[in-house]
């Protein structure tokens, strides 16, 4: 409910860290969009049972402080680079990511390899070309796709004209829905993390990091976030890795009958996983029933391998 360790990462700007427990390597946790620390309060302190274990909030989120630019995964990447360093996290750390935050780590990872001791991807965001030549269905995608950004731009205009509040309706389903809250703390925390996300630089940047990872700049479709991954992927030799992959209509919270259109796409999302899987000799692929929150749904399943992936890390003397 209020800062933690303000780190400054540029002059005259500072990312927010919560860091929990002691040991190397640092696991460092990158949320998802629009997420910040809270995204890992069902992990954190498990890992930190064992290892350092500090979160973030990305710039514009949360308690972390304001600029003025596009949110872009190489962005992301930069800042966390200056995090590490000024935050004194260690030589080589542990990476996990969820979604977007996934996406981060993977590029950060392609570009410092020198820096990474581990990966862990939480059902991380993988781009698509969008474009009339490689992509089937291409219409309706990008129907879809304009729709869900109108909604979010139409999110930004309104937490321009200080028209979202923290408490009562939310038309525009601009600010995350925590439910009914029966303790008196978690009723603090959610009016909190509301009211923060009525900010205009929150929603700006909600906006700005869905742009980059799907709209196409480009006629091969290419987004902005998918380019700078396809320039820098390559093997990762022998990193410890593990990635989760969620199996949506499998989870016990799934309700209805998925459409062809979804098992197209989970099928196909499944299977850029298990390839990214596979640029490790140490990859190890994991299929979970869960929706896309699995740090949420199924805790254990992460809370495992970011474990595996510190004993690979720690070798036989320190375990």
């Amino acid at each position: 409910m209020h800062p933690q360790e303000l780190v400054a990462v540029a002059p005259g700007r500072r990312l927010n860290l919560y860091c929990l427990g002691n040991g190397t390597p640092t696991v460092l946790f990158d949320a998802g969009l629009g997420d910040g620390t809270m995204g890992w309060r069902t992990v954190q302190g498990e890992i930190a049972k064992t290892t350092r274990a500090c979160t973030y909030d990305r710039a514009n989120y949360f308690f972390s402080d304001t600029v003025d630019r596009r949110a872009t995964a190489q962005a992301a990447v930069d800042d966390m680079l200056a995090l590490i360093d000024q935050a004194r996290l260690g030589d080589r750390v542990i990476l996990v990511g969820h979604s977007r935050g996934g996406l981060n780590v993977r590029l950060f990872t392609y570009e410092h390899s020198n820096r990474v001791a581990g990966l862990v991807l939480v059902d991380p965001t993988v781009t698509e070309k969008l474009s009339p030549a490689t992509t089937a269905n291409y219409v309706h995608k990008y129907e879809n796709y304009l729709a869900r950004g109108q909604q979010l731009e139409n999110c930004e205009r309104a937490a321009q004209q200080h028209a979202l509040a923290p408490e009562g309706a939310d038309p525009l389903k601009c600010l995350d829905d925590f439910g009914a809250q029966q303790d008196p703390d978690e009723q603090v925390l959610t009016h909190t993390i509301r009211a923060m996300e009525t900010q205009p630089a929150y929603q700006a940047t909600l906006f700005s990091e869905r742009q980059n990872l799907f709209y196409p700049i480009d006629s091969d479709g290419d987004s902005t976030d998918g380019r700078s991954i396809a320039l820098a992927e390559h093997s990762l030799g022998d990193l410890p890795l593990v990635v989760i992959s969620a199996d949506w209509f499998r989870s016990i919270t799934f309700e209805g009958t998925p459409t062809a259109e979804q098992k197209t796409f989970l099928s196909w999302n499944s299977e850029q996983m298990r390839r990214i899987a596979g640029e490790s000799t140490r990859g190890r692929f994991v299929n979970v029933p869960s929706r896309h929150y699995v740090q949420k749904e199924r805790p254990d399943v992460v809370i495992g391998a970011i474990a595996h992936v510190i004993d690979l890390c720690r070798g036989p003397a320190q375990r």
